[in-house]
């Protein structure tokens, strides 16, 4: 019984990948958002990256079977030339 519960509980990640929403401080304009959008994808975990300059968030979809770590997305913000503003990370559902 436990073992199906958990597989419940596990399977959807491993289907869909997981979300994420990301404050990055000083996202103001798309073009500049570019290099973002660029960094995280080479990490190869990425589905989709999506970006909020108005709210100056990051919207990030990962492939399936795959897990982008905190060290990675700060990695990929700081050398696009910005930095992981006070809403931090947050995992779970995005826009």
């Amino acid at each position: 019984m436990k073992k199906g519960l958990l597989c419940l509980l596990i399977l959807p990640g491993l289907l869909f990948g997981g979300n994420l929403v990301v404050n990055v401080k000083g996202l103001v304009c798309p073009s500049c958002a570019y290099g973002i959008k660029k960094h995280l994808t080479k990490t190869k975990k990425v589905d989709t990256v999506k970006l909020d300059v108005t709210d100056q968030l990051v919207f990030i979809s990962e492939l399936k079977n795959k897990t982008l770590t905190d060290k990675e997305i700060h990695t990929a913000i700081k050398n696009a030339g910005y930095e992981i503003g006070k809403g931090g990370i947050t995992r779970g559902d995005s826009k």
